[in-house]
């Protein structure tokens, strides 16, 4: 019998575990709702990151190697100058990162489904499969058909309101919302963020959480 398994979430988890069940065999499935979803995120991934994922250099879109943290007392603290000549953090955007390795998780056999997983069905046995019913999303409406799968095994890589964790009672968390805006510099602005990032996490940008300006 060969083992099923859907992977609801396709962002770097999601992709990076569908790769390794479809490289055993694995008859594997993996949805992801948005296919080119630019999700608030910084894009820095460090260097081992680059080497562990196999990552073309296409990927990286700018090569940082000073970072700068800005404190709530407004002292900031300088971080790279131990950094080697051929070392750097990298920035990506998340849907050329995410996009990559879906793709390459599809290339090795994994099933891609543009859908919205939005009910799962535990069962109650340890015969009976798991049911996802979802909406795939394939035709380009936004509505969707409505399907089901039966599966043997589901991983929840849907992120911070994950359907997967609330259908097993994962319990309560803590989580902030986030913004993010991208901002085309003038080339003599952009000058100072040639190599650099930046995060404060001091009350007068953010004062709940933190922010970034990552180049």
């Amino acid at each position: 019998m060969v083992l099923r398994v859907a992977v609801v979430g396709g962002g770097p988890a999601g992709s990076s575990a569908a790769e390794i069940l479809a490289k055993a065999g694995i008859e594997t499935y993996i949805f992801e709702r948005k296919l080119d979803n630019a999700k608030p995120c910084g894009g820095a991934i460090p260097l081992c990151m680059v080497d562990e994922f196999d990552l073309p250099p296409e990927i990286i879109d700018r090569r940082v190697r000073k970072m700068k943290l800005i404190s709530p007392s407004n002292i900031e603290v300088s971080i790279g100058q131990t950094l080697k000549d051929d070392e750097y953090i990298g920035m990506c955007r998340r849907e050329v990162l995410d996009g990559f390795l879906r793709n390459r998780a599809a290339e090795l056999g994994a099933k891609l489904i543009n859908g919205t997983v939005y009910k799962l069905e535990i069962p109650t046995n340890d015969k009976d499969p798991y049911i996802l019913h979802y909406s795939d999303h394939s035709s380009g409406e936004i509505k969707g058909e409505m399907k089901s799968l039966k599966v043997d095994l589901v991983i929840g890589a849907d992120g911070a309101n994950s359907r997967v964790a609330k259908a097993i009672d994962a319990g309560d968390y803590n989580y902030a919302i986030a913004f993010q805006e991208r901002i085309r510099l003038p080339q003599d602005k952009m000058a100072y963020y040639e190599e650099l990032a930046e995060m404060y996490v001091g009350d007068d940008v953010s004062p709940d959480f933190y922010a970034w300006v990552f180049p």
